[in-house]
């Protein structure tokens, strides 16, 4: 975990190179964007997850993690999420606003790849096919926390599985639609620059555009989801447990580690652990 947060910056810049090629100038641009983005993704949300895996802790050390409360953890979870689309979106939006007319060509080869893939993952497995895949995914996320699911828990992830509403064609709707109205606003990024960021902005708001089915189907399959996860752990051995808690007290630890907040409250430096000169040391 430490190793690949302290690189997120060259991942990230890495992954924008493969899709666009980005010029030294944009380069630089974006990678002081990350490093101020990462300074305060460091302060602001890296204590708070650990404060949510400490809860979370304390609740499965108690035997009593609820239905709601799951849903609770997964709200705050999400806020997360939005908190960090809201951030970074102006960066997004002057990034794509510098982008050459051979860089946008670029960027829309690398949509028709993705969405060829979602057309492969349509086409190739039968629905009975599907079901095991996703049945084993999900063994595999739950024994990387508690260990290998016993009868019961693999007979409720089995369940869960039959009756998981299949998104993937919400999913490449929702592309083909999205990617359209992107490349539309990019034609327009340098003539109307102040309609060109308003567009971009909305595009980048989470889960604006879907449609009502698309809708429907994502928060029925989330309420099943944490209905799976809320069942599993009532049924957790004493080794599942206590393997469980050992993982949330390890990524808890992780994240205080990586935490911007020495035990002074002064500020440091995401990559140096060092306190910077600059304006958020002295906050």
């Amino acid at each position: 975990l430490e190793l690949a947060y302290s690189n997120l910056d060259r991942l990230v810049l890495r992954w924008l190179d493969e899709k666009i090629e980005l010029t030294d100038q944009q380069q630089q641009q974006v990678k002081q964007a990350l490093d101020e983005h990462l300074a305060w993704h460091c302060v602001a949300h890296l204590p708070a997850y650990a404060d949510l895996l400490d809860n979370l802790h304390k609740d499965l050390s108690n035997n009593s993690v609820t239905h709601d409360q799951l849903i609770s953890y997964g709200d705050q979870i999400a806020a997360f999420g939005k908190d960090l689309v809201i951030v970074t979106r102006p960066t997004a939006v002057a990034l794509l606003a510098s982008l050459s007319d051979d860089q946008i060509t670029a960027l829309e080869t690398s949509f028709e790849e993705s969405n060829q893939e979602l057309l492969d993952s349509l086409s190739e497995p039968d629905p009975s096919q599907r079901v095991d895949e996703r049945h084993d995914r999900m063994i595999e996320r739950f024994a990387r926390f508690m260990g290998k699911p016993t009868q019961a828990q693999r007979d409720a992830i089995m369940q869960w599985s039959q009756n998981y509403r299949p998104i993937t064609g919400f999913q490449l709707a929702y592309s083909y639609e999205w990617q359209s109205e992107l490349l539309n606003a990019l034609e327009i990024r340098q003539s109307q620059p102040a309609e060109f960021s308003k567009r971009i902005t909305l595009l980048f708001d989470p889960g604006a555009g879907w449609s009502a089915p698309y809708r429907k189907a994502v928060r029925a399959n989330q309420e099943a989801t944490w209905q799976l996860v809320s069942e599993v752990l009532s049924q957790l051995s004493g080794s599942q447990q206590r393997r469980m808690m050992r993982k949330l007290a390890s990524y808890s630890e992780d994240f205080d580690r990586l935490s911007c907040q020495s035990s002074e409250g002064v500020v440091l430096s995401p990559k140096t652990k060092e306190a910077p000169s600059g304006s958020l040391s002295q906050s």
